[in-house]
């Protein structure tokens, strides 16, 4: 079952059970105005304490699927970061290459000038300055940095990712209504 499914699954037990709750408290106060004794009072109160019992099983229940949902959503949002890091790692890396490259005189393809001068324009000025260096002697000729760069997936919502995981549910049992005919 999906964690969503499962949480939709705790909330319709919880209304159910704090109805019938509703209900039985109902009695117990009609019950206590009128003095009637059309129920057994110690049968009532049995039954809510049992309902209780069961509501705050499934409450709890409910409370450990939304945790289990932030941990998922959590570390989807993490994976992410780091994966968006690295990539900003990977990108000034390159760039740092490109500055050495042109700073020692050797050639680079423009788009990769380019990318360096978008990356830090500072950066570019001062590798073309030092470059005016090494102007005498023939430098090495490079192939882009960026030329067999994949295109990247989009990655996943963290909280989409979270609601379609798949859980085992186990509900706590609901209790039997021993006044149920006369309620309605």
């Amino acid at each position: 079952m999906r964690l969503v499914e499962a949480r939709q699954a705790m909330n319709q037990q919880m209304d159910l059970l704090d109805f019938r709750r509703n209900q039985i408290h109902k009695l117990l106060e009609e019950q206590q105005k009128t003095g009637s004794s059309n129920f057994d009072r110690v049968e009532l109160s049995k039954e809510l304490e049992a309902l209780d019992k069961a509501y705050e099983e499934t409450f709890q229940g409910r409370e450990r699927l939304n945790e289990l949902s932030a941990s998922i959503h959590n570390a989807e949002a993490s994976r992410q970061q780091a994966e968006a890091a690295a990539e900003a790692n990977e990108e000034m890396m390159k760039c740092l290459e490109i500055f050495r490259r042109i700073a020692n005189g050797d050639k680079v393809p423009p788009s990769d000038e380019q990318k360096l001068m978008e990356y830090d324009s500072k950066m570019y000025m001062a590798a073309k300055s030092m470059s005016v260096v090494h102007m005498d002697k023939e430098g090495k000729k490079y192939d882009s940095l960026w030329e067999n760069e994949e295109e990247k997936e989009e990655s996943p919502d963290p909280s989409e990712l979270a609601d379609n995981a798949e859980v085992t549910l186990s509900m706590p049992e609901v209790p039997e209504q021993s006044v149920s005919e006369t309620i309605a």
